[in-house]
């Protein structure tokens, strides 16, 4: 019995070491895609954005992404750029007065980039509780990692990993009487330059009744040229 009980504890992975990895999946990879975002609420209507994006690693401890904006047409041109380090630092450009402003954290072109980086919510969980345990998800038996404060064991962040190359299928967040508020689901997935990858992403705020859908295109890795990187260069001064 003893040897037993080692087995299955031994066999039990580190949830902490789990969401570090797959989060950190893309890190140190360079990566273009394009964008088609469809913005959808109960009170307005919807909203279809198109973009291109490239992040950019000069080194392992700093993450360089830009945005350029090619529809709808109040859009058009304006670019966006932020800087993942220690803190993060975020720029946009219109091409009403072609200047290089910093925009704040909670704004809403702020919200839009930080789409694409789980930095910050690893940042903000990683010293909560965590569990891990193993459930059916698109008929496949996937990791569960659920991370809760100790005031609360409702109110909690779960993410649905592949066992195998730790991709994240899904995020919900339930707020603390158990109920559903935010979800994630990554979806349509391929095989590109030997990375699994989602081609949809689906983010839906259910108490304010927002969804979110995004379809990528043309994803590229690892390729990005002198000219791509002159780019992300403007907005930013980036050591060689």
């Amino acid at each position: 019995m003893t040897f037993l009980l080692s087995v299955i504890i031994a066999e039990t992975p580190n949830p902490f070491k789990m969401l570090q990895q797959s989060i950190n999946r893309f890190n140190n990879q360079n990566i273009s895609f394009i964008c088609d975002i469809r913005l959808q609420s109960l009170s307005k209507e919807p909203i279809n954005l198109n973009f291109k994006f490239h992040s950019y690693w000069p080194d392992s401890l700093n993450q360089y992404n830009y945005i350029k904006f090619y529809s709808p047409i109040d859009y058009k041109g304006t670019e966006i750029w932020s800087h993942y380090n220690s803190q993060i630092l975020i720029k946009k450009r219109m091409p009403i007065n072609n200047k290089i402003v910093i925009v704040e954290n909670d704004s809403q072109n702020a919200d839009l980039i930080n789409f694409f980086n789980f930095v910050d919510i690893f940042n903000n969980i990683k010293n909560n509780n965590l569990s891990i345990d193993e459930i059916k998800l698109n008929n496949k038996i996937v990791y569960r990692v659920n991370s809760y404060e100790n005031s609360s064991n409702k109110k909690t962040i779960s993410f649905y990993i592949d066992k195998d190359n730790f991709s994240i299928y899904k995020v919900e967040w339930k707020n603390k009487r158990g109920f559903l508020n935010k979800i994630l689901l990554f979806q349509d997935w391929a095989e590109i330059d030997n990375n699994n990858f989602p081609s949809k992403i689906i983010y839906e705020d259910i108490k304010k009744g927002l969804k979110t859908t995004c379809v990528l295109s043309d994803i590229i890795f690892d390729n990005l040229d002198e000219e791509k990187v002159d780019l992300i260069k403007v907005g930013f001064i980036i050591d060689d």
